[in-house]
């Protein structure tokens, strides 16, 4: 790469790192986000037995949440804090170190993420540069891989997505190196299962994209005795089978719980795909369906005439990967497949596509394909900049109007369900407010009551308690959060 290729590269990258962190700043923690800040400070905020909430009292106050996510027990309560968490520990080891030299704010936290982005951009780009006959296909899939508001919204996000897709992407990039070579005593192998063994302790979903590795392998090669590499990783995360089983018995009530039909799951998994590569949380608007539909049909059409063998190879390797997660859901009774993020991992199959697509069409195909889809993402990346689409929940917007409209002298606030949404807005809340949970029944509420309810669609814990109390009052909607004031 010469030296105008790597500047212009470099601007590109720091223009995607600067919107980031702008955007980054826009809005506090989510829900999630929450779990990850408290996680840090050793603080587990989950109602599981162990967590704060196993205290007897019924009411706190702002002060004792905030002395809480003050203090710094991670490493005192880490074992306990990874089972109640549910996830593998990797992230949260690399984010604590993270947080020494960057601190704990929104964008401390979230640019963890966005660096590992940036990362997982420039592992692809090179790797596609590497391979590619056009010296203008990976510039063309790094501009599509810049514009799709997915990835910018989940390298914007403080959790573990993004370190999850950097490190599935360098499993990616050796994987391709380690076939060309064939040697086991190699860089390639070497990296290829140190990034699958990191895969799989950041994301449990990693284990479908290695198993899709293989596959494709196979169908590639057929079967050799090279194909057991492949057990590698999955034998390293043998010693964490413990823990695994552990965070099971924790989380025998999940928000994805029920099992959907072969049918449901299929749509799910195909408008998952769709969501994967233009919209992060909200269902598309009908013309970026119709849009994204057509770019697809496209990419298929006329990989199937130049790459035939490819197309097909392509194609089980998606639907294999969808058939995993289905078979997944099936035996622990969840519907994963209707959680785009859970399997991001497929962009890598679905971007490599397009740029076989890219490098092996006719111009007018290789740049109309990219043109046409940086046109609809980039729409939708505006949106979401704004806050128009897909913004966080509003736990520091909620603080906000509950600081200046509300006496913390005389109002009491309660909070359905007890857990992240107190934490959260006690997070942010200025005046030193009492709160209370409310299932608890030994506080007596009365007129001073300011209601508080999380609303993410999980029926089993919201809009439960104090019903006929809500309809007298004001309702003041935020994004996910009801108040009755």
């Amino acid at each position: 790469m010469n030296l105008i290729s790597k500047f212009f590269l470099l601007i590109l990258l720091m223009l995607y790192l600067l919107l980031g962190l702008s955007y980054s700043q826009k809005q506090g923690f989510w829900h999630d986000e929450m779990y990850t800040l408290s996680f840090l400070k050793g603080v587990s905020i989950y109602n599981f037995e162990g967590s704060i909430w196993s205290e007897k009292d019924t009411i706190y106050d702002v002060n004792h949440f905030k002395t809480l996510l003050a203090e710094d027990n991670f490493y005192s309560n880490f074992s306990k804090q990874i089972l109640h968490e549910g996830h593998p520990p990797l992230y949260f080891v690399l984010l604590k170190f993270w947080s020494y030299i960057f601190g704990y704010s929104e964008v401390a936290l979230r640019s963890f993420s966005l660096c590992c982005g940036l990362i997982s951009l420039l592992v692809l780009f090179t790797l596609f540069r590497k391979k590619a006959k056009q010296t203008y296909t990976a510039w063309l899939v790094l501009v599509m891989l810049i514009f799709n508001p997915f990835l910018f919204y989940f390298f914007s996000e403080a959790r573990m997505y993004a370190l999850a897709f950097l490190l599935a992407s360098l499993t990616f990039r050796y994987w391709m190196v380690y076939q060309e070579e064939k040697k086991i005593k190699s860089f390639a192998f070497l990296f290829f299962c140190l990034s699958s063994i990191g895969l799989l302790y950041t994301h449990y979903y990693g284990l479908f994209f290695l198993t899709t590795l293989a596959w494709v392998e196979l169908l590639k090669f057929g079967f050799k005795r090279s194909l057991l590499n492949h057990g590698i990783a999955f034998l390293c995360l043998l010693p964490w089978v413990p823990a695994v089983r552990k965070q099971m018995s924790f989380h025998d009530v999940h928000w994805t719980d029920g099992i959907i039909s072969f049918s449901a799951s299929i749509k799910g998994y195909i408008e998952g795909i769709n969501k994967l590569l233009i919209s992060p949380i909200e269902n598309l608007f009908p013309y970026e369906k119709v849009m994204m539909i057509l770019i697809l049909t496209i990419l298929l059409v006329f990989l199937f005439i130049k790459e035939r063998e490819f197309t097909l190879i392509l194609l089980s390797a998606i639907l294999i990967y969808g058939l995993q997660v289905y078979v997944f859901d099936q035996l622990v009774g969840h519907h994963t497949i209707l959680v785009p993020r859970y399997y991001m991992f497929c962009l890598i199959f679905i971007y490599w596509g397009f740029y076989k697509l890219i490098d092996s069409s006719y111009k007018v195909v290789s740049s109309l394909v990219p043109l046409s889809y940086s046109i609809i993402t980039g729409i939708v990346l505006c949106q979401i900049y704004q806050l128009d689409r897909a913004p966080k929940q509003m736990f520091r917007e909620v603080a906000g109007f509950v600081d200046s409209q509300v006496d913390s002298n005389t109002r009491i606030l309660v909070f359905e369900p007890e857990g992240v949404l107190m934490v959260g807005v006690a997070y942010y809340l200025q005046n030193n407010f009492k709160l209370v949970s409310a299932h608890k029944t030994t506080v007596e509420l009365t007129s001073s009551a300011v209601f508080i309810d999380e609303m993410l669609g999980v029926e089993y814990c919201e809009n439960k308690y104090h019903l006929k109390q809500k309809r007298k009052l004001e309702f003041i909607p935020f994004v996910a959060v009801n108040l009755y004031k």
